[in-house]
């Protein structure tokens, strides 16, 4: 074998020979091996140089070469070459030696550092190899393509993969897939895998179905146990390790201790005074190794009110901070903390989302918010979130989940479920810790994903005598000067609940008149079932007037609020209440909190849901008359529409809408959605904004509430479907606007009312409703509106089979754009011309129109009909004969339709294709979109549903074969199309039909 350098390795690979003598990946040895088949072919794959001429790669990479080159420093100053042989190979655990003549003068290799990773325990090991994957080939300059050095960072998790005894490792996933047919991480086989200093298997496969984040390893140590004696010894002479495969673990003896990096931490602690913690060391301990446990998603610390498990929570999160995992778990530190409670921050997907992605930092942040914005499925922009986490690992904590959960133990919010279901079924996400009265209910294939921690028992007696003493720290109330008896009779009243103990000392310390001992305090209560809830009461009516006032407040915001909010909203009911006094006496008994950075009071979650439940309905002080004041807080600081950026914006009018709906005022509810209802479906809040509605349905009475709220609901209905129910709430929507005389709802009415038609495939009835929404958005001066209603009926026209009819309305358009230069407008014409050329046949200009389409869209910064350009270029590559092309054209507009939560334009994707797989004589895969296709469409409610049902019928029976069979369902699909141009023609459908039945 003789050296074919082009640079021999000089002193900068000397000094990384001299520094790999304590062990660790080197990069001057990382090889890319270039094998040579017999047939003349080619493949590449990766190596490690592990001595002076040996390299270690997988076998399969170079299994039946007819040459192998083995390059260093690969495509770099200093990159040399050369000719390597197969000096040892094992097909059965994929391991393979070659060798090569090391060129003259270089720098003595000493051999790697073999090590193994223990199978025998739980463990999470951080590992990093370093090769050539298929997804980092790049052209240069000169227009060559060549293969970038990827450095893969990840863990094994060291049980994992025991029965084919191989390492599962988890690394962020590859960035591309350019090409399906092949895996993206084809060229790292042979990579060697590294656990700190250590060399501890080769990198052999990526299972598909595993996703684009995990790859297995063959371990070094398994393949010395397995092979015989003989070729174990040669495996263990060329890498200089004992031939018996014993290995030191790479995890038993660190080289260094490297401070952990901080963990980024997002929101305040759900619990105060953690200082003061007492005892649940056995709880925190158990949370600490759940949370620890890759296999476990979600903790649960579950009790009665004011047991303390936001306390323990607390202190779990304040531990990880401080870089201590509770219970000496052996785990990663998390990388983030994100504290979430439903009495301060609220809890909701958007809260969740958003504060996750501030974990992540600004750069992913960024990334982020614009995916949240482009009213994508939430599936995927959860999805999202969690991909961006990789696999650091993240701990979550909901406080008072209870808040979100029904009597049965589901949670109340679809799009809360969403990411749960989420959570649980995607690999690689976030550690969720929540706190509950009761445990979030689970399917029963999930519960084994899930832990719970119950809190039964208050604090024993030392913590309960020991934490009343601090509590009056000072000796100003006397209880700190109470024998240990006493304060474990006060104790045992309490039950031990941390919370009791707290208001205990703050009834006393409230009382300044009588000053009562803590006896005094404890003996008008007798032992029950609650008598935490008993204790607060007694406090509250302890307060006076003006106490009393401010709390009430409090208790009905919920949550943080400055004090200009309480002093606003007192000084509607009482102007001679002292806000400021009140406040401070409620902050000296320990009943409020105060958060100074912020500048906001909220009351303790137990205190204000007492509080809530203890006011009357009516009067002055009544829940109604409390929440109808909060709702105009909230109206009065609301931004206005120009200053809308981000749901955040919107916040104001949210926490109107609720507190309008708590006071039972419907119809002012309906007007707040009336306000910021569609707007939260163009920001991708499309299921908030249908749940919000929902909780209107049946309540509201006054017409303009009522208007309001049907032609909100009826555009997030015509995105989020069913479109027969948008159908209903528009045709409704006009009969009342017209009753009313309301010109600018009629004109909004007429125009979802004909959309949905349109939509239905109900064309003779659409042209009415949007040639009139037309004419009233000329007649009240709303261009936009008019255009809009334009473009639809341009639409039915197109679907009418009318297409010169359908080009006049795309002239009008473009004239409307003209005068306006309304970038949207201008998207829009293009929408309806490339619709109407579609209907005419004129394919090549149906493509060019629907590439313009498509760019106008995005410099509108609206994604309206990006899908339905897509979707017409995929038709008419198609009809000229092109589906190879027409495929990935479809697949594009699919994606963009699931972005805009529209199944019915899923539906018609997925059909299209459906079609362009069977002309490519794919029919299962084919068969596979039409069903897919049917159920979007049943979905959206349209009619084409019984078309693609019968499509995909016909694809199945072509697998069989049953030609007769195949085209009497084809000839149903092209009878269930009808005139839908978005569809692939029924004619070609018929045809394909006939010729079957001639080869029957």
């Amino acid at each position: 074998m003789n050296a074919d350098a082009t640079a021999a390795p000089t002193a900068a690979a000397a000094a990384a020979a001299t520094a790999a003598w304590r062990g660790g990946l080197d990069p001057h040895r990382i090889a890319e091996v270039i094998v040579t088949t017999g047939a003349g072919g080619g493949r590449r794959g990766s190596g490690y140089r592990v001595g002076e001429t040996a390299v270690l790669t997988a076998f399969h990479v170079v299994a039946g070469a007819a040459a192998v080159q083995v390059r260093f420093d690969a495509d770099r100053p200093g990159q040399w070459a050369a000719t390597a042989e197969l000096a040892w190979s094992d097909p059965g655990t994929d391991v393979a030696v070659v060798t090569f003549t090391a060129p003259p003068g270089g720098a003595p290799v000493p051999p790697a550092r073999f090590g193994r990773i223990g199978d025998d325990r739980h463990a999470v090991v951080d590992v990093h190899a370093a090769g050539f994957p298929l997804w980092k080939r790049r052209r240069g300059a000169d227009g060559r393509q060549f293969r970038e050095l990827h450095q893969a960072d990840g863990t094994v998790a060291a049980l994992s993969n025991l029965r084919t005894g191989t390492l599962e490792i988890t690394v962020p996933a590859a960035a591309a897939d350019p090409d399906p047919a092949v895996s993206p991480w084809s060229g790292m086989s042979g990579a060697a895998v590294w656990a700190g200093p250590f060399l501890v298997g080769v990198v052999a496969e990526h299972h598909r179905g595993e996703g684009l984040g995990r790859l297995t390893a063959v371990r070094i140590d398994h393949t010395l146990q397995r092979v015989a004696d003989g070729p174990r010894g040669e495996l263990a002479a060329l890498l200089a390790v004992p031939d018996d495969g014993a290995l030191p673990d790479a995890g038993a003896e660190p080289d260094a201790a490297v401070p952990p990096a901080a963990s980024r931490v997002i929101g305040l602690p759900v619990a105060h005074g953690l200082e003061l913690f007492k005892d649940r060391v056995e709880a925190r301990d158990l949370i600490g190794r759940h949370l620890a446990d890759p296999a476990v998603r979600m903790v649960t610390v579950t009790g009665r009110r004011g047991i303390g498990k936001s306390a323990v929570a607390a202190k779990v999160m304040e531990l990880l901070e401080r870089g201590e995992w509770p219970g000496h778990a052996r785990a990663p530190l998390p990388a983030g903390l994100i504290n979430l409670s439903t009495r301060t921050s609220g809890v909701s997907l958007e809260r969740l989302y958003f504060d996750c992605a501030r974990a992540l930092g600004p750069a992913h942040e960024a990334r982020l918010l614009g995916v949240w914005a482009a009213d994508r499925p939430v599936p995927d922009k959860i999805d999202e979130l969690f991909t961006a986490m990789g696999d650091r690992l993240f701990v979550i904590l909901v406080d008072n989940l209870e808040d979100r959960l029904l009597d049965d133990g589901r949670l109340d919010d679809e799009e809360l479920d969403t990411f749960f279901d989420c959570l649980f079924r995607a690999r690689g996400t976030p550690r969720l810790l929540a706190t509950s009265q009761l445990p979030l209910r689970l399917p029963p294939e999930l519960r084994r994903f899930a832990a719970e921690v119950e809190l039964s028992e208050g604090l024993p007696p030392a913590e309960s005598v020991a934490l009343l003493r601090e509590l009056d720290h000072d000796g100003a109330l006397g209880v700190a000067r109470l024998s240990d008896e006493e304060l474990l009779h006060a104790a045992v009243r309490v039950h031990g609940l941390p919370r009791a103990l707290e208001l205990l000392v703050g009834a006393m310390a409230d009382d300044t008149l009588l000053l009562p001992t803590l006896e005094d305090v404890l003996r008008d209560f007798t032992l029950r079932g609650d008598v935490v809830a008993e204790l607060a009461q007694e406090r509250h009516q302890r307060l006076g007037a003006d106490g009393r006032c401010a709390l009430s407040v409090l208790a009905v915001l919920r949550t943080p609020a400055p004090r200009e909010a309480v002093e606003w909203i007192v000084a509607g009911i009482d102007p001679s209440v002292d806000v400021g006094a009140a406040l401070s006496g409620l902050l000296r008994m320990r009943m409020l909190a105060v958060d100074r950075r912020t500048r906001t009071y909220v009351l303790h979650p137990m205190d204000a849901d007492l509080a809530y439940g203890a006011l009357p309905a009516e009067g002055p002080l009544g829940r109604r008359a409390l929440e109808r004041r909060a709702a105009e807080w909230y109206a009065r600081i609301a931004p206005p529409r120009r200053d809308w950026r981000t749901l955040d914006d919107i916040q104001a009018y949210r926490r109107a809408f609720d507190h309008r709906v708590r006071a039972g005022d419907m119809d002012e509810a309906a007007l707040v959605m009336g306000t910021i209802g569609q707007w939260m479906v163009w920001q991708g809040s499309v299921v908030a904004a249908i749940s919000m509605h929902l909780t209107l349905e049946e309540h509201v009475n006054d017409d303009r509430a009522r208007l309001a709220h049907l032609i909100g609901f009826g555009h997030a209905r015509l995105t989020g479907g069913p479109l027969p129910h948008a159908l209903e709430l528009f045709t409704e929507a006009a009969e009342v606007a017209e009753r009313i005389e309301d010109r600018r709802a009629l004109q909004e009415a007429m125009f979802g009312l004909g959309d949905a038609h349109r939509q239905l495939g109900r064309l003779a009835d659409a042209t009415g409703p949007l040639a009139r929404a037309g004419a009233l958005a000329r007649e009240n001066g709303d261009a936009e509106a008019e255009a809009h209603a334009v473009l639809s009926l341009s639409l039915a026209h197109s679907t009418l089979g009318d297409g010169e009819a359908a080009l006049a309305g795309a002239d009008r358009l473009g004239e409307l754009a003209a005068a306006s230069g309304d970038e949207l407008t201008g998207a829009r014409s293009l929408n309806a011309r490339f619709t109407a050329l579609l209907t005419l046949g004129r394919w090549e200009e149906t493509i060019v129109a629907g590439e313009r389409a498509v760019r106008a869209y995005a410099a509108a910064g609206v994604q309206e009909a990006t899908d339905y350009a897509l979707n017409a270029q995929g038709v008419a590559l198609l009809a000229l004969g092109r589906p190879e092309e027409a495929l990935p054209c479809l697949e594009e507009a699919l994606r963009a339709a699931s972005a805009m939560e529209s199944p019915r334009t899923e539906g018609v994707c997925l059909y299209n294709i459906a079609w362009a797989q069977w002309t490519l004589g794919r029919y299962g895969q084919a068969a596979e979109a039409a069903e897919r296709s049917a159920t979007s469409l049943e979905r959206a409610g349209a009619a084409e549903a019984e078309a693609a049902r019968a499509l995909g019928e016909a694809a199945r029976a072509r697998l069989v074969p049953a030609a007769r069979q195949a085209a009497d369902a084809l000839d149903r699909a092209a009878q269930g199309a009808g005139g839908n141009v978005e569809m692939v023609r029924p004619a070609w459908l018929t045809a394909q039909a006939e010729d079957l039945r001639d080869q029957a």
